[in-house]
């Protein structure tokens, strides 16, 4: 019988926090805990919950084409240098790659060479993945369109946000336009879960959306926003713990 790996991971983690009282550093669970993955399946079930790699794909694919790809923005682009904060598996930047001439990948994980293999058993060769220490090495004004989904909400804080705001600016083009999916707080401010509290793969920061808009505005122009999104993107039913924003740099 095959044991479910990521279910048994956190189901000591669990136990250890129950019996000792120990909390989980929010960050480190996502920074070490890939790279004890050396199956595929196991490794892409980490990121999104799937049984299969053809699962992946193809959920990569609707969330791409449903999520990103429709919006007039996006339409209009140059189709460059696209990078994605968070890249994971990499289900997502394997569609972006193939509508870009170059895909950036940035993320904290540790095991970045499954990763590769997923993604050159795709047949995708025109990537280059960061660590999230490394964005700086990504040059000023070279990137078309930055997109993220199912990431910002498993920030640990407030101060990772500022610093992938902080590089995006950085880094696009004047014409360029970034798209972030983060999760949502239906109260005011912002909410984040405390170490005690967090479970392994939990959401942990919860932005209202008034607050998001507010803070981009303050960096950016604001050009279209989310408050309410649906859960399954093709047939519009459920609601989305996520909520959007789009925005370029402000115009000179």
């Amino acid at each position: 019988m095959k044991v479910d790996k990521l279910k048994l991971r956190i189901f000591k983690s669990r136990l250890m926090q129950r019996v000792f009282g120990q909390p989980v550093n929010i960050r480190a669970s996502w920074e070490e805990t890939p790279k004890d993955y050396r199956d595929m399946v196991e490794f892409l079930d980490w990121f999104d919950r799937t049984d299969a790699i053809e699962s992946t794909v193809e959920r990569g694919r609707v969330d791409w084409q449903h999520r990103f790809a429709p919006s007039q923005a996006y339409s209009a682009l140059s189709k460059g240098t696209v990078l994605e904060i968070g890249f994971g598996g990499g289900r997502l930047l394997m569609h972006a790659a193939r509508d870009f001439e170059r895909a950036i990948g940035i993320d904290i994980h540790s095991n970045f060479a499954m990763t590769e293999r997923f993604l050159e058993r795709q047949g995708v060769s025109n990537y280059q993945l960061y660590h999230r220490n490394d964005f700086a090495k990504i040059p000023e004004n070279s990137v078309d369109f930055v997109y993220s989904f199912i990431v910002f909400q498993h920030f640990d804080g407030m101060a990772e946000v500022d610093y992938y705001l902080t590089h995006i600016k950085r880094v696009l083009r004047q014409n360029g336009i970034a798209q972030i999916y983060y999760g949502k707080n239906q109260e005011e401010g912002v909410a984040l879960t405390n170490a005690t509290d967090f479970r392994l793969r939990d959401c942990s920061l919860f932005i209202s959306p008034i607050t998001m808009r507010q803070l981009i505005s303050d960096r950016f122009d604001l050009l279209e926003y989310s408050d309410r999104l649906p859960r399954d993107p093709l047939s519009n039913s459920g609601e989305s713990v996520q909520a959007m924003v789009l925005f370029r740099n402000r115009s000179a």
